[in-house]
């Protein structure tokens, strides 16, 4: 079939309508460029490490292990947790986003798109898509919540802080909350994009409130007010340790660093700076 007409496909393009940041492609490991996020992650510890601190140098100019690590991270975790976070949300579906279910385009030694290998998703019962043979029905939202954290969190998230933490070496505290925090900026950006402002702070409060989660612990949510806007922020409860960089200019907005009412203040800027 076309691809475009498949139903997850079509989702996704929708949510990259709104931002390109939530669109997710399709790939075919096959064709030149593509190759599975497998091989990356789980089959060479030597390659991994040289691509974590390539991203450490050309992002913030650091040969520290553990700010390397988070590096490469933050640029994959961008491309896999936006589109996983929109369509969870507002759609309820949830593409299978396993580690071996992606692959990686890579271009100048870096990873310039994540791709699903295959369109498999889970979906509840009232979906419009839900008699699609690639679709997995749930019974309820409990279910399909219990499916993302079985394959974006156990079979794919943990694997790769795993393995950053065993090939690079990269701190196991650090590679979790940025990890953490790459949701918290998903919900952060989706949450200007909608209407229905309280199911976005519903589903924000359910992953960071969930001490079965990787995510526990990890980011405070919050809605700061300021001038008639409202936003939503994550609070870090760990540092990334940027600020030791020679790339950097200080401690980040939400770092654990910085007095929390100064944290305030800097996301009434930004609140304000989005006008």
């Amino acid at each position: 079939m076309d691809m475009s007409l498949h139903p997850l496909a079509q989702s996704l393009h929708e949510a990259g309508a709104l931002d390109p940041y939530f669109d997710m492609p399709m790939c075919d490991p096959g064709q030149d460029g593509w190759s599975k996020a497998t091989d990356l992650f789980i089959g060479n510890s030597a390659r991994l490490k040289e691509l974590a601190m390539t991203y450490g140098q050309e992002r913030w100019g650091t040969t520290n292990n553990h700010v390397a690590a988070s590096a490469l991270l933050i640029a994959y975790l961008t491309r896999l947790v936006y589109p996983i976070v929109i369509q969870y949300v507002l759609r309820r579906r949830l593409p299978k986003a396993t580690l071996e279910n992606l692959a990686f385009h890579r271009s100048g030694g870096v990873i310039d798109a994540t791709g699903l290998r295959q369109p498999q998703f889970a979906v509840l019962p009232n979906d419009p898509a839900a008699d699609h043979p690639d679709a997995e029905v749930l019974g309820d939202e409990g279910n399909l919540y219990q499916r993302l954290k079985e394959w974006v969190f156990a079979a794919n998230i943990e694997l790769v802080i795993e393995a950053l933490h065993h090939s690079v070496p990269a701190s196991l505290k650090v590679s979790q909350n940025a990890a953490a925090v790459a949701f918290a900026q998903a919900f952060h950006r989706l949450y200007y994009l909608v209407d229905d402002k309280s199911s976005v702070l519903r589903d924000a409060n359910a992953f960071f409130n969930d001490s079965s989660s990787p995510l526990y612990g990890q980011v405070s949510i919050e809605i700061i007010e300021h001038q008639g806007r409202a936003g939503l922020f994550g609070r870090r409860a760990g540092c990334c340790l940027i600020w030791r960089t020679r790339e950097s200019d200080g401690y980040c907005s939400n770092c654990i660093l910085r007095p929390k009412d100064e944290q305030t203040q800097l996301f009434r800027e930004m609140l304000v700076r989005m006008r």
